[in-house]
């Protein structure tokens, strides 16, 4: 915030510092499994065949993925669902930081802060379940943290 000329508007009102860390990015890859080892392999990270178009990306239902897309892989043999290849929610996310400096003497001063995590409480959702076996596969059960607020006093010297 700019400078005042007046001193007790300025004591209050002047020399605030705001600054915003903004993020976006495409949602995050994952695969599908079984949750089986169908395979035989002894590994346990089978992946399934992949029979339809697999995106529902339903944010009122949750599901994300449709079970119906995918069927189970054939005993001793290995799934064609890629590994890494159903794209989860993307992510946005502003941050926010109001903060000023108090001089006490010419050496010593205090901060104030006041920092806002998800600013804008938007709702970043994570990956559905990806266990194919599982009553939850391709729903999304959990979201990133809400708005966080958080304030601070520093004494420098």
């Amino acid at each position: 915030s700019p400078k005042f000329a007046n001193r007790s508007v300025n004591a209050i009102l002047g020399t605030w510092q705001l600054s915003f860390l903004v993020a976006a990015r495409s949602g995050s890859w994952f695969s599908p499994l079984t949750g089986v080892d169908v395979s035989l392999t002894g590994v346990g990270k089978d992946r399934p065949n992949v029979a339809g178009n697999p995106y529902v990306r339903n944010t009122t239902t949750m599901q994300w993925i449709s079970p119906a897309a995918f069927v189970s892989n054939a005993t001793g043999a290995f799934g064609n669902a890629g590994a890494d290849s159903l794209e989860g929610p993307a992510f946005f996310n502003l941050d926010s930081n109001l903060s000023r400096y108090f001089p006490i003497t010419e050496k010593h001063r205090v901060q104030l802060r006041f920092e806002f995590f998800n600013t804008l409480n938007h709702t970043n959702l994570n990956n559905p379940g990806n266990n194919l076996h599982s009553a939850t596969f391709g729903m999304i059960s959990s979201a990133g943290a809400p708005r966080i607020l958080q304030f601070a006093l520093k004494y420098s010297f």
